[in-house]
């Protein structure tokens, strides 16, 4: 239908994004591919993905190295493996507690070791400046109703589970036996010993103990 002709149709332009708007919105479009391909991605696919010309990334970024860099720490953000840990439920048992705290910890790893194998980095990852130890404050909430039962400071706790999880979430090492999550929660909450047993045997001083004390008696 014809509009009258004393109606004006204005079009206003949108907006143009400030360079650090533009920077997040590529960020955002390319975070698939770069999980995907890591270092192996091209610029054009970059582009195509984020839907922008090639120019408009360099422009926005610099270079390819530099937006490389800064989607594998986007792609790094502890802060969903944060959210995992707050939603693991206040009222559960405690070992079913444990057991989800591995999970989420070894699924943090594993997604780490992954990124930082398509980006063909070694070493540690990068950190962030406001990167904290903010998630032992989660633990510190979550176990805190069973404080009681612990023979250990919750946050020693909470770096064995890191430590548990870290070498379950290596590949190598668990090739000939792998453990589940509540196999190896059921280790740190009960140990090996069976409740109750005969106690262990006296332990014997080193041969070289014994042979001393007898030398020493002989002079």
């Amino acid at each position: 239908m014809a509009l009258p002709s004393e109606f004006v149709v204005v079009r206003e332009r949108a907006r143009p994004l400030a360079p650090d708007e533009r920077r997040e919105a590529i960020l955002v479009a390319v975070l698939p591919l770069l999980r995907e391909k890591g270092r192996d991605v091209t610029s054009r696919e970059l582009a195509d993905a984020s839907g922008v010309a090639e120019g408009t990334i360099f422009r926005a970024f610099g270079d390819k190295e530099s937006l490389l860099e800064a989607g594998l720490l986007k792609l790094l953000d502890p802060q969903p493996f944060r959210d995992e840990l707050r939603r693991i439920p206040h009222d559960l048992a405690f070992e079913d507690k444990i057991t989800c705290v591995i999970e989420a910890v070894r699924g943090r790893f594993g997604e780490v070791f992954r990124i930082m194998t398509l980006f063909q980095r070694e070493g540690p990852p990068p950190r962030r400046e406001s990167a904290g130890e903010d998630w032992l404050e989660i633990i510190r909430e979550l176990l805190a109703p069973d404080a009681a039962r612990l023979g250990v400071p919750i946050d020693t706790v909470a770096w064995y589970l890191r430590l548990v999880a870290f070498g379950a979430s290596i590949e190598p090492f668990n090739h000939f036996r792998t453990f589940d999550s509540s196999e190896l929660a059921g280790i740190v909450v009960h140990g090996v010993a069976v409740p109750g047993g005969p106690p262990p045997p006296a332990s014997r001083p080193p041969a070289s103990s014994a042979a001393g004390a007898r030398g020493h008696r002989a002079a």
